[in-house]
């Protein structure tokens, strides 16, 4: 029996769980049935298709939180087949293993496919396994790096994420009580994600929200895969979704004043704040600490926009990171972007890393009142945070 032309395997969980490279950029499905066919010891699978990176210009990664908790919970799922013995299909037929079996993960050659495949796996092991972020991307360490991620740009890029900077970041999230496994709502992501439902992502759950700037005018959009017609929400409905259970108390906006009339907000209760400053630009210092000062004296949740919710309003949210839960740069922009793909772009990272000396010097402010309302939704008197903005929203699908 010929085994198969694979490079650079590597065994992720010892004897239950490895990765290979496929000799090719593209891998056949035919090619991944003849492999588990021929094999008696081995249980190969390709996510490649199945988990896909939604760019916006010559960015591939990383995948957002919602795909990686998928991906964490397949490969569960798969492992605990393969544990059993499990089974193969071929065509119409269907062969059961007796004996446990390793479950192999098989990527392209394609180096953007690689470099998600890799980055999953060190962040399933962070995830699931309790590994330290060096201990997850160890096994991988006598492999060709990775591709490093790139801002969502199409320019020279300066500044490169690792799976590395993504491993620490959720390492860093966890830590800190600003995310976990089992509070995590994938379809109340997906549905906030959605620019129709308000493309929205919580980046500290329950303290700071990003969002995409609302408009004067309702934008009307291509219908989704079930022919839904699609619309951007106005700021009066961004403000009734922040009165209800989002727990929103104050809204800054980044970009130009013009854009909508802050009453919407201000009649609903909801504290307003301008800290404009230049699209794709680093915010002063002025705005900058007053924007952090914000986020820590609020008495509940800051929604944060600029234009689309990416470059400025990732760079503010990271600064606060940096300085209340000591995320270094690179991880903050790796949360940032995880949470909310697309976020900090071009001379936003290398501001990001300049400052982050400064604002470590700073002491950190109520981080320990931030990391006690991301935790709050985990006490058996009170149902997970996601999930109580997932209850929250429904009433958006009708609309």
């Amino acid at each position: 029996m010929s085994e198969p032309e694979l490079h650079d395997r590597v065994a992720v969980l010892s004897g239950r769980l490895g990765y290979a490279l496929a000799p090719a950029s593209d891998l056949a499905p035919e090619l991944l049935q003849q492999w588990n066919r021929e094999s008696a010891n081995d249980r190969f699978v390709c996510v490649d298709d199945e988990f896909v990176y939604a760019r916006f210009f010559a960015d591939f990664g990383p995948l957002n939180l919602a795909q990686t908790v998928r991906f964490c919970r397949e490969i569960d799922e798969r492992l605990r087949d393969a544990d059993n013995g499990g089974s193969t299909k071929v065509g119409d037929r269907e062969t059961t293993r007796s004996v446990a079996h390793t479950l192999v993960l098989v990527s392209s050659a394609h180096p953007h496919k690689r470099a998600n495949a890799m980055t999953l796996l060190a962040l399933y092991l962070v995830m699931r396994h309790g590994r330290t972020p060096e201990q997850a991307v160890a096994p991988f360490a006598d492999l060709r790096a990775p591709f490093g991620f790139r801002d969502a740009a199409c320019g020279i890029c300066s500044f490169f994420l690792t799976a590395l900077d993504c491993a620490r970041a959720v390492h860093k999230a966890m830590r800190t009580g600003i995310w976990s496994w089992e509070a995590f709502s994938v379809p109340a992501y997906e549905h906030l994600d959605e620019l129709h439902n308000g493309d929205m992502n919580w980046i500290v759950p329950g303290k700071i929200l990003a969002f995409s700037g609302p408009q004067r005018e309702r934008v009307e959009l291509d219908g989704d895969a079930q022919g839904r017609q699609r619309a951007t929400l106005l700021a009066p409905e961004y403000a009734a979704l922040f009165r209800g259970q989002l727990g929103v108390r104050c809204v800054v906006r980044l970009n130009e004043s013009s854009t909508y009339d802050r009453k919407a907000f201000l009649h609903a209760g909801i504290k307003h704040l301008d800290l404009e400053f230049p699209d794709g630009g680093n915010p002063p210092d002025e705005i900058l600490y007053k924007f952090i000062r914000t986020c820590e004296r609020a008495s509940g949740a800051v929604a944060v926009h600029c234009t689309a919710g990416l470059g400025r309003t990732g760079t503010m949210i990271a600064a606060f990171l940096i300085k209340n839960l000591r995320f270094t740069a690179p991880e903050a922009i790796a949360w940032c972007r995880l949470c909310r793909p697309g976020s900090i772009v071009g001379p936003q990272q290398q501001f990001l890393l300049v400052k982050q000396r400064e604002l470590f010097q700073l002491a950190p402010s109520r981080t320990a009142d931030v990391a006690s309302r991301s935790l709050a939704p985990l006490t058996k008197k009170q149902p997970p945070l996601q999930r109580i903005v997932l209850r929250s929203t429904t009433a958006l699908r009708g609309r």
